[in-house]
């Protein structure tokens, strides 16, 4: 090829990177919509209760309070807890947690055995319910708490 049929052919090539349209002109006041808040935005300073069958009494239900930003606190059913949380993409991690270290037996026992177990999982929430799901495909589940 020769320079002279290289220069048309670069010139159509450039031509062809700069046909995007133009950005239209938005009405005066118009704003572009707000980012959706991110899964940890909403829930700092959210209260969660422990979901559980059966007919439990109340007071041995699981609790979480993400207190900050960073911070959770909670009971598992037994137990106090105190931790750390993090976004990681659309889930959370919650860990590494600290606890008393009572014994607990019988279904007090089993529920904290159970929420334990998957504490250190991936968070999600499916509508209303915060999920934690363990490395083998446990679930425990949280809904809102009413406010107090």
């Amino acid at each position: 090829m020769t320079v002279r049929t290289l220069v048309p052919l670069l010139a159509l090539a450039l031509a062809g990177c700069t046909g995007a349209p133009a950005p239209k002109a938005e009405a005066p006041g118009a704003r572009a919509p707000a980012p959706a808040p991110s899964i940890g935005a909403s829930l700092a300073g959210t209260r969660w209760i422990g979901v559980v069958a059966g007919n439990p009494d109340p007071r041995t239900l699981p609790r979480l309070e993400f207190v900050s930003s960073e911070r959770v606190t909670g009971y598992t059913g037994c137990n106090m807890l105190n931790g750390g949380w993090h976004v990681e993409g659309a889930t959370i991690r919650v860990g590494p947690v600290v606890s008393t270290k009572r014994a607990c037996v019988g279904p007090e026992g089993e529920v904290e055995r159970r929420f334990v177990a998957v504490i250190g999982g991936v968070v999600t929430r499916e509508g209303d319910r915060l999920v934690f799901t363990g490395a083998n495909g446990e679930r425990f589940e949280f809904m809102p708490a009413a406010a107090s």
